[in-house]
């Protein structure tokens, strides 16, 4: 079975966190047996022509374990409209994947991920050369794609001719709103990478870390408020915040007005082999975003042993419960302030082998386990199709 994997984000540009996952879900594809490559359509903005004029319009980027294979387009949108790029963006698609089977064989598979742009010109794609199409939602906002202009015919259209997951089970029932047959393919994390043989103790202080982007949505601001009244209570905490983007500056200077700036230390982004050293300093990670689809540094946190202190952000509801954590209310910094003197209070009745189980559930071997039976259900549900044409 050979997979070719569509994403619509990928890491490149200014954010490097973008779509990170998509490459470490081809990267564990290949790795359990199934052969699969990368191939993304990159929407240059308009405000520079004159760089993507200069630019090479396809990249091969050689991975690990795989091929990338990047082709850029102008994001046309500004000028022609949402129906005009669309149509350029599914061109664009079907050129490059004729470019690419000059060199490969034909994949059984066509993974795309989220549901527009690169959901729907896979369908388009699949129709064409008569592929099976899975299509993988990660965006916590994906009711739009059915309900909203201009997206609604695009996003009704993927539902009909796809064989459709999300990354979390809440996204699912909004899903199911909309189609019958939803499944739940969540984000793989290499648990092997973040296991030890630590056994954690709070003596003094309460370590606590968040791995995120720097970005709006993260809502550092809450996190701090916390500390703030920790600090006023006299309450022995630091947090060590990994990650960078362009809320960093903002997020420093939040800090620093609310008076916790010696409490928070700020590392910057990291890549992924240097984490597990920052965990194993740490007691437990702290999530206090509006919404996430899924929250991978969750999984991460677990494998490494900590258990997780999340708003009710909807993607952790998956993996936080009274035997891993505490989930707050969105905004809430009184109540994330009162989990963490609970934590602290009741650290010893965090077993390590149920936050290591949990985080299991979403290893590598386990998410790709249930992507060859996704993989298998489409392809069947092609045949069938073909049979009635």
């Amino acid at each position: 079975m050979r997979v070719l994997v569509i994403p619509t984000w990928y890491p490149s540009g200014e954010d490097k966190l973008m779509g990170i996952y998509h490459k470490e879900f081809t990267s564990a594809l290949n790795k359990n047996g199934i052969p699969a490559d990368i191939l993304f359509i990159d929407r240059q903005r308009l405000k520079d022509p004159f760089k993507y004029l200069k630019m090479p319009k396809r990249q091969v980027v050689e991975e690990e374990n795989y091929t990338t294979y990047i082709h850029n387009i102008l994001n046309l949108r500004p000028l022609l409209g949402f129906d005009l790029q669309m149509k350029h963006y599914v061109k664009a698609l079907d050129k490059a994947f004729k470019m690419y089977l000059k060199d490969h064989l034909r994949p059984d598979v066509l993974h795309a991920q989220v549901t527009v742009p690169a959901g729907y010109a896979a369908v388009k794609l699949g129709e064409k050369y008569d592929i099976p199409v899975v299509v993988t939602e990660h965006g916590g906002l994906l009711e739009r794609f059915f309900k909203d202009e201009p997206f609604k015919k695009y996003g009704l259209y993927v539902l009909e001719h796809s064989t459709y997951t999300t990354v979390s089970h809440y996204m699912k029932d909004i899903a199911l709103k909309y189609t019958d047959d939803c499944t739940v393919l969540p984000n793989q994390v290499n648990t092997k990478l973040f296991k030890n043989d630590l056994e954690r103790h709070i003596d003094g202080t309460l370590n606590l870390i968040m791995v995120c982007a720097l970005r709006e949505g993260k809502r550092l601001d809450v996190a701090f408020d916390s500390l703030k009244m920790l600090k006023e209570e006299h309450f022995d905490v630091h947090l060590d915040i990994i990650g960078d983007g362009f809320y960093e500056e903002t997020f420093k200077r939040s800090a620093k007005e609310k008076d916790v700036e010696d409490m928070v230390t700020f590392h910057g982004r990291k890549e992924k082999n240097e984490l597990p050293a920052y965990l194993e300093k740490a007691h437990a990670l702290l999530i206090s975003s509006d919404i996430e689809s899924f929250a991978i540094p969750g999984i991460e946190a677990m494998a490494s042993g900590l258990p997780v202190i999340s708003t009710d952000c909807l993607g952790p509801r998956d993996f936080v419960n009274d035997k891993t954590g505490f989930l707050c209310q969105i905004g809430d910094s009184v109540g994330i302030k009162n989990a963490i003197k609970q934590m602290k209070e009741n650290y010893e009745s965090y077993r390590k082998e149920d936050l290591e189980k949990m985080a299991d559930s979403f290893s590598e071997e386990n998410v790709v386990a249930s992507a060859k039976k996704i993989y298998k259900k489409a392809i069947e549900k092609g045949s069938k199709k073909g049979l009635t044409k």
